[in-house]
């Protein structure tokens, strides 16, 4: 029995890089310009990033070859991506190191995931359909 299936290495760095980028207080150097809403648009596409590479992840079977993943699988990558998503939150607010939780950071962290799953099961339906295979995604 393999402990890390191969198949969970692209999600395994992308929780890392999240977890960088989410709970180090000055991850990325300060470029000085101010976008309003850019860091809830940041957090919707590293979560959204997340589900996403879960969801083909849990498809791909074998190399090379990506199957479908059941609907209640895919809301449950998009759920988990979210808890992860709350819970980072959390950490920022319990740490003290210069950064802060914040709710309207989850919610899009939330939308993220969900949008991710959905991206996901275009992507695999649109897989599934080139390679003959006309049942869909989920």
């Amino acid at each position: 029995m393999k402990l890390w299936p191969k198949r969970w290495v692209t999600t395994a760095l992308v929780v890392l890089a999240i977890l960088y980028l989410t709970l180090v207080p000055r991850p990325l150097p300060d470029a000085g310009v101010e976008i309003p809403g850019l860091d809830k648009v940041v957090h919707a596409v590293m979560f959204g990033g997340l589900a996403f590479v879960a969801c083909i992840d849990e498809a791909q079977r074998r190399r090379g070859s990506f199957g479908q993943v059941a609907r209640g699988k895919a809301w449950f990558i998009a759920l988990l991506s979210a808890v992860f998503g709350g819970l980072v939150e959390i950490a920022q607010m319990a740490m003290g190191a210069g950064r802060s939780g914040d709710l309207l950071d989850f919610v899009a962290d939330c939308a993220g995931a969900v949008a991710g799953m959905l991206l996901a099961a275009r992507v695999l339906a649109s897989l599934s359909k080139q390679n003959g295979d006309n049942t869909g995604c989920f």
